[in-house]
């Protein structure tokens, strides 16, 4: 109880300003391979021509460039809502189009 009461909740033993996960690395960079697909293969389509997958795109590459104030998990939720905020964008921009 004395270390939840230290540390929060919500506490991850390790370095915190650095991703060390290899495979959080492999998602990170095959999600943002996939945004930049989509957003070719969107941009290329005249009627389908959006920029909202760039919001996903930028989603995927804040963790791996912005570290912030030292702490990956901001960095990491900032990161993961602009991607849910770019694919619900973008599948509403290309399903009305």
């Amino acid at each position: 109880m004395d270390e939840i009461l230290k540390h929060g909740v919500f506490w991850i033993n390790g370095n915190l300003t650095a991703i060390n996960s290899t495979l959080l690395i492999l998602l990170q960079a095959v999600g943002t391979i996939l945004s930049l697909l989509i957003f070719y293969l969107a941009w290329h389509n005249l009627a389908t021509r959006t920029w909202t997958p760039i919001l996903c795109l930028a989603g995927f590459l804040i963790p791996l460039i912005v570290h912030g104030d030292g702490n990956i998990l901001k960095s990491l939720i900032i990161g993961y809502i602009f991607i849910i905020a770019g694919a619900s964008f973008s599948v509403q921009a290309l399903r009305f189009s």
